[in-house]
């Protein structure tokens, strides 16, 4: 696997990846939106996969203004944590859970060092992170850390954007060095890359419809911006008009904005319980 550009400048205040301030968010939380495919899609996810209920801890990698921890607080009544190591981001989602209404605990470290979280041992009933290990090299010695977070039972969710196909040229038109900050991941790299960080993989699976604004184009010129946007927004309402056109919306490798991988620490599993979920991994396609 050839290595992963610089991503760092993406997220620091001001670099055009976050686009609300914390005032904007106290005042106008974000949250998924049911009318987006791809976001009832991953809700459905979260139902089916995470096996979460009333009172279960989750913990996000990667947080930064994250929609989902005050989603999970709000529609299931989870305890939102989340983990992100740049300042800016950190701030951006504990304004986000705030701007919910919610409590919650946002912690400003680095999310893959095992030594650092040392108090965060064996708490949560599921981990995930949305668009994070894409950017890492040596990514499966990292994910290693991630199995210390989970009690007897918990799970581990990956998703990243899917930058193949069409999602890829779309990309490669926005900004080659936000191209070259990213792993292109497959089911099966994915699949592979936590198998070695000791995880047991209980499901692997594109998720979503075509999404139009799943690309960047940050750092580029204001014009380069201005044309990719508005590519954007044709793809979006192509995928809109598809949609409401009751036309067949399938989760095709090509076009999918999402890869995720559910999975558990390998000590916790069995022969058995692979055969048991050895069906589910048309759970998240059907």
């Amino acid at each position: 696997m050839d290595p992963v550009g610089p991503s760092e400048w993406l997220w620091k205040e001001g670099a055009g990846y976050y686009t609300h301030t914390e005032s904007d968010l106290l005042e106008k939380p974000m949250l998924p939106n049911e009318r987006f495919v791809r976001d009832r899609l991953m809700m459905r996810m979260f139902r089916e996969q995470g096996r979460l209920s009333r009172g279960s801890k989750v913990l996000e990698i990667g947080c930064g203004r994250s929609p989902w921890l005050p989603y999970l607080a709000q529609e299931i009544g989870c305890h939102p944590y989340g983990i992100d190591i740049e300042p800016h981001a950190a701030r951006l989602a504990q304004a986000n859970l705030a701007g919910a209404g919610l409590n919650g605990q946002i912690y400003c470290r680095d999310g893959f060092d095992a030594d650092l979280n040392k108090d965060l041992w064996g708490q949560f009933d599921l981990v995930y992170s949305l668009g994070v290990i894409e950017h890492l090299d040596d990514v499966s010695n990292k994910l290693r850390a991630l199995g210390h977070f989970l009690k007897p039972g918990g799970r581990l969710i990956s998703m990243v954007p899917n930058l193949q196909g069409l999602n890829w040229a779309m990309q490669r038109f926005g900004s080659v060095p936000v191209l070259q900050a990213h792993v292109v991941f497959t089911t099966r790299t994915l699949r592979d890359a936590h198998e070695r960080a000791g995880f047991q993989t209980l499901d692997t699976s594109y998720v979503g419809f075509c999404d139009g604004f799943l690309t960047s184009s940050s750092g580029e010129p204001r014009l380069k911006q201005l044309a990719h946007r508005t590519a954007c927004r044709v793809l979006s309402l192509c995928t809109a008009a598809w949609s409401r056109a009751r036309l067949p919306i399938q989760e095709w490798r090509f076009i999918a904005p999402l890869v995720v991988y559910v999975g558990a620490p390998s000590d916790q599993g069995t022969g058995k319980s692979k055969v048991a979920l050895a069906g589910s991994h048309s759970s998240l396609c059907s």
